[in-house]
């Protein structure tokens, strides 16, 4: 089986949406960012806390629907918070999809926990519900305190699909199959601010989502990440 290239990824991309090439930094600064990064420095609270931190974790949490939202160095972060929040520790598996960006599975690493990667959609270039129920059905193993895989012997301990580019995946259908299999659902919602799914916010889904504010996202603070739960 042949390989596929970076630049036959770029050219399937281009044929699902029908776009030419997008700047994948391009942020827009319109309004009152200035005055805002000044009020910021000289209040002195330059980092973790203050006054814009709370009043940002508020504001998001609302807008993706949730009760609560916390502020953390990174979406990279965010993941890995999320996970050991849901129970992921050394020698798990998490269930995470073959089409994502490298922090996805970083966030999964930096527990000692293991990926284990499922194929994705091509409408939706996320994590397929086909092809994780068919995986479930050949390896999953229901027990009294979860899912195991019967392959490894390893607990499943999450699966974190991810909505890539900020196309929301078919996120109902894996939220109803990781209720029946007893698995925790984490959102890696890094790329979907303002994304909803059949009139609700992408990340409030499952346990727990996360949303990044690196400098190419919808919305950007230089970095930054925040995690989104009730």
């Amino acid at each position: 089986m042949n390989k596929t290239t970076r630049g036959e990824w770029i050219d399937l991309v281009r044929g699902l949406f029908g776009t030419g090439f997008i700047p994948l930094h391009r942020p827009v600064f319109a309004g009152s960012e200035r005055e805002d990064l000044v009020a910021c420095i000289d209040s002195n609270f330059v980092s973790s806390v203050g006054e814009k931190v709370t009043e940002m974790e508020r504001r998001v949490a609302e807008f993706a629907g949730a009760r609560f939202g916390v502020a953390v160095v990174n979406g990279t972060n965010g993941l890995q918070v999320a996970l050991r929040l849901v129970g992921v520790g050394r020698d798990c598996e998490v269930i995470t999809q073959s089409l994502t960006f490298v922090a996805t599975c970083n966030a999964i690493a930096y527990l000692g926990a293991h990926p284990v990667f499922v194929d994705v959609d091509r409408e939706t270039l996320g994590l397929s519900p086909d092809a994780l129920r068919a995986f479930l059905k050949a390896f999953g193993e229901r027990r009294e305190d979860g899912c195991y895989n019967r392959s490894t012997g390893r607990k499943i301990a999450a699966c974190q699909p991810m909505h890539t580019f900020g196309h929301p995946v078919r996120i109902d259908e894996i939220a109803a199959i990781c209720t029946d299999w007893g698995i925790p659902l984490v959102e890696d919602a890094a790329e979907s601010l303002g994304s909803y799914f059949k009139g609700r916010h992408t990340g409030s889904f499952g346990r727990v989502g996360v949303f990044s504010f690196n400098g190419n996202k919808i919305i950007t603070t230089g970095g930054g990440g925040m995690i989104v739960t009730d």
